[in-house]
């Protein structure tokens, strides 16, 4: 059985499955083709027979899904976006920096003002087309770096991409990653709903928790992770139960098209909050399933039957392990992960041979585990910095404990928050190499 992927670059690859394969073994050799470790960022996407836009199961059967003739036709894309510099692969960047571009040119992520839009289309030019060459025809590229472009914007364009001059197209794709991480849409899955009262509204879902928006795209509410307590979805409708600022419950009632936007959503909000949010994903959600009717019967004599089993979600792995795994597997590859393109993190080649030795591995691995535990638990970027009274766990930066009314950890309540004095990874780095 033949499946044509889309890549966001537009690149049709042909991959060929077992006609009862799973969406995992198709994802997985379209990475192998990439030569992409970190595939638990990635997600294939499908248009059903109504049109809808929805994600692939990976845990189910391909044909359990699409249906229709062959070949099946998918999109990969990118499900859960992090910051660059959690990425370790080039190749895994240079997708993100193909989702970023397509996002960018769609309008789906939009800058924060005609100066950041330049910006960023500058980044994308010195990327793909390198330094400005004098008499060439470069300048004729600019347009189609921008969604809405004119001459102001193409000025800005060509000031900044004489500006980039000597940078290298790796560089440029980190950078272009920064610049797109620092936007409010950054990562964010939208859904259009109506809510009780009749009124239509964009409801996204990102990695630090719902916003709501009207249909003009002004901001009305957010609800980070920490303040759900309960996520459910019966037919078209999905509810959600939250705490608001007086930490009274409060009820979210929506209403989207169809069905399959609503399971859509009640996946989208559950995968993101256990990818970003959580150490590990609970076993509740990884074996949640579902039967059909022939399956439902099949396990009234026989409850172990697979028969019409149907996993609701598909996440194996949160942010904290995907990067934990990839370092590992890199380091076990004889290969080492690189930091930020051009920046003090990248290893040279004199570094390289330092790390064959084993005592040299050794204490990389040593230094490896003691900066990953000081990262913030929920963010996965700043250094701890907040103690929760009284549990005692210190797992988050400042800024994420000031809206965690719960202990990330062990989910008991916070009395109050005690700020702790602590080594930065910088300072460890220095006194262990001493």
């Amino acid at each position: 059985m033949w499946c044509l992927v889309t890549l966001p670059n537009s690149v049709v690859l042909e991959i060929e499955v077992d006609a009862k394969a799973l969406g995992q073994e198709c994802l997985e050799k379209i990475c192998h083709k990439l030569g992409v470790i970190e595939e638990d960022y990635f997600g294939l996407q499908y248009h059903d027979e109504h049109g809808e836009l929805l994600w692939l199961n990976t845990r189910n059967a391909l044909r359990r899904q699409i249906s229709g003739p062959l070949p099946i036709r998918l999109r990969l894309c990118v499900k859960f976006f992090v910051p660059p510099h959690l990425i370790l692969q080039e190749t895994t960047r240079h997708q993100f920096y193909l989702q970023v571009k397509e996002e960018l040119l769609s309008g789906k992520l939009k800058a924060d003002d005609g100066e950041h839009e330049a910006k960023m289309a500058a980044l994308m030019v010195q990327a793909e087309s390198g330094d400005v060459r004098p008499n060439s025809t470069q300048h004729s590229l600019y347009p189609s770096y921008l969604p809405h472009p004119d001459a102001a914007l193409l000025r800005c364009v060509a000031q900044g991409h004489l500006a980039l001059k000597g940078m290298e197209p790796t560089t440029a794709e980190y950078r272009l990653l920064q610049e797109a991480s620092r936007l409010d849409t950054y990562g964010v899955e939208s859904f259009y709903v109506k809510e009780s009262c009749g009124r239509d509204m964009h409801l996204g879902v990102g990695p630090e928790g719902i916003a709501l928006y009207d249909m003009e795209r002004a901001f009305i509410k957010s609800i980070p992770y920490s303040c759900i307590c309960l996520a459910t979805h019966t037919g078209k409708c999905f509810y959600l139960q939250y705490l608001d600022t007086s930490h009274e419950e409060q009820v979210l009632s929506l209403r989207l098209d169809t069905s399959k936007l609503s399971n859509s959503l009640y996946r989208s909000v559950t995968e993101k909050h256990a990818f970003y949010s959580c150490d590990t994903v609970r076993n509740a959600v990884t074996a949640q399933f579902i039967r059909d009717l022939k399956g439902t019967i099949a396990s009234l004599f026989n409850e172990n039957t697979a028969l019409g089993k149907k996993y609701v979600f598909d996440i194996r792995r949160t942010c904290r392990e995907v990067y934990d795994s990839t370092r590992r597997t890199l380091h076990q590859g004889g290969e080492v992960a690189r930091g930020a393109p051009g920046s003090d993190h990248e290893t040279s080649d004199g570094e390289d041979e330092e790390c064959h030795k084993d005592s040299c591995k050794l204490t990389k691995e040593r230094m490896c585990a003691l900066e990953d535990a000081m990262l913030c638990r929920v963010c996965m970027c700043a250094e701890i910095q907040v103690a929760f009274l009284p549990c005692g766990h210190v797992t988050c930066c400042q800024r994420c404990a000031a809206r965690c009314d719960l202990c990330p950890i062990c989910r008991s309540a916070v009395d109050h928050t005690q700020f702790v004095y602590l080594p930065t990874s910088s300072v460890t780095s220095d006194s262990v190499s001493k």
